[in-house]
């Protein structure tokens, strides 16, 4: 099974499909996610196989296809928990 990065890129005065971004650095479901108008950021998240959960922070770019990059980790490994943005992908 392959975990996606997946949203939908469109204007405003077009109709548009689901965009395929990539995959993230690691197999995991249920992961913080935060973006700004440029760079979007997972964190964490459920590791359907062996169990438990991820410490890695992800990060794709918003104007290009291409799978995840490795952004650093999280304190702990942890999953199912929010994240929000002022509009700075998560750092304000």
């Amino acid at each position: 099974m392959s975990y996606k990065i997946s949203g939908t890129k469109s204007e405003t005065a077009s109709a548009a499909d689901a965009t395929d971004f990539g995959d993230l650095t690691q197999k995991r479901s249920g992961a913080a996610a935060c973006s700004s108008s440029t760079r979007g950021v997972f964190a964490g998240g459920d590791i359907p196989f062996p169990g438990g959960f991820s410490n890695v922070i992800d990060y794709v770019t918003i104007s290009s296809t291409g799978n995840a990059t490795n952004f650093g980790d999280l304190t702990d490994e942890r999953g199912f928990f929010g994240g929000c943005s002022d509009g700075h992908g998560g750092l304000g």
